[in-house]
């Protein structure tokens, strides 16, 4: 959603929809756990598959978030995730910074900063990169 007065988001976004427009990317419906080997599969040779979410995994039932995570460390490429310590849980985080941070920003299951919804903003607590 964009308020009105947010003119810059409507350009943001209109610009965003004109690139997508020009290369539209594909997109499949499927399962996350079923589908995503085959899915992987298809990367082009040379290319790094990079599997990224955002807040999607707490929609799945615990057993099939356990499978998901272990399908996705085993692919090659990097693992991106954004989600509730409730829904991927990881040891030893530290205190979030406030109540708006909620979830977590990690890579190859790797915990690096706390996040808004969807990353919008984020305080690392990480190691460099």
């Amino acid at each position: 959603m964009i308020w009105p007065e947010h003119a810059h988001r409507r350009a943001r976004l209109r610009a965003a929809a004109a690139v997508a427009a020009a290369d539209p990317p594909l997109l499949v419906r499927g399962d996350a756990v079923d589908d995503l080997p085959a899915l992987a599969a298809r990367a082009p040779a040379g290319a790094t598959l990079v599997v990224f979410h955002s807040s999607v995994l707490y929609h799945l039932p615990a057993a099939r978030r356990a499978e998901f995570v272990e399908l996705v460390r085993g692919l090659p490429g990097h693992w991106v995730s954004i989600e509730s310590p409730d829904v991927v849980p990881h040891a030893g985080l530290p205190e979030p910074p406030d109540p708006a941070h909620h979830n977590v920003l990690a890579l190859d299951g790797v915990p690096l900063a706390w996040t808004r919804g969807h990353g919008q903003a984020m305080t690392w607590f990480g190691p460099k990169l």
